[in-house]
């Protein structure tokens, strides 16, 4: 008798173990990959053709399933002279990005730039060339910190909309229709061209084809200001899961800058340019 109430005893135990068990691996699951769960979370928008649809949705989990990556782009943009006439300038920028937390994004063109360093909560921008420098507190994550700075500073950094975990929703939150244009190459790469139409811009994507869609080429036609400026990106030198220093994310300031106000720098006309979800007002 006494050995048959141990043996349940010991059975009762191994059952509760084993539910404690894959209670705390289910708990870890959900608190480790809760940003994956983000970027896998499907997004609809009946207005976007089907097929465009699917080849963003694809470019977003796929980005949004990388822990860390870094890229560069080529960048074309005009500006507007006299109010009516564009002129054609270029830029260059790399882009650092650990999903727990981190990024560096760089960008420098013909007529100025900055680098952004934002590093579990706190940012820092570098005006260039004038060494303008400040900083401020955001939220502790990637997503909330892009929106902290487009909410109070009304600045989108060039190209931010493909630092969201969810890329796919970030692109699409203003977009009225999308539609699929066929295959082409960009400098070789079969890609996926897609076109999106907002109220104040329209815009275009070119998505790897095949294992890995990520994105090689993005323009934004501003139609509601004169002549229709643009920006154009070709996206390049993808390296994916490739661990990244963390020097990468520190700021550094040269010697004899100066401190100013966060606005100061950001309401710059040449600095808020290249993002699909910025105002377009600063041409």
């Amino acid at each position: 008798m006494i050995q048959t109430i141990w043996i349940n005893l010991k059975k009762a135990l191994f059952i509760l173990l084993a539910i404690l068990l894959v209670n705390v691996f289910v708990g870890n699951i959900s608190i480790t990959n809760i940003l994956s769960e983000d970027a896998y979370a499907q997004d609809t928008n009946p207005n976007i053709d089907p097929q465009a649809a699917e080849i963003l949705q694809n470019m977003s989990y796929f980005l949004g399933s990388k822990d860390q990556y870094t890229f560069k782009a080529e960048i074309m943009f005009d500006q507007l002279v006299n109010s009516n006439r564009k002129i054609q300038y270029s830029a260059e920028e790399k882009v650092y990005i650990k999903k727990n937390g981190n990024f560096t994004i760089e960008y420098i063109s013909d007529l100025g730039g900055y680098k952004l360093w934002f590093e579990a909560g706190k940012t820092t921008i570098l005006e260039l060339p004038t060494k303008l420098f400040s900083t401020a507190t955001l939220p502790a994550t990637i997503d909330q910190a892009l929106k902290k700075l487009k909410e109070e500073y009304n600045f989108t950094p060039a190209l931010s909309d493909l630092l969201f975990i969810n890329t796919f929703r970030a692109l699409t939150a203003n977009v009225q229709s999308g539609s699929y244009f066929g295959s082409s190459k960009v400098f070789g790469v079969r890609c996926d061209h897609l076109a999106f139409v907002q109220q104040n811009i329209d815009w275009q994507i070119w998505v790897e084809s095949g294992k890995r869609p990520i994105p090689r080429k993005l323009v934004i036609t501003y139609k509601d200001l004169p002549g229709a400026p643009q920006f154009i990106a070709i996206l390049r030198d993808w390296v994916i899961d490739r661990p990244i220093t963390n020097f990468a994310f520190k700021a550094d300031i040269p010697k004899l800058s100066q401190k100013a106000e966060m606005a100061e720098i950001l309401n710059k006309p040449t600095i808020n340019l290249g993002s699909v979800g910025s105002s377009g007002t600063n041409f």
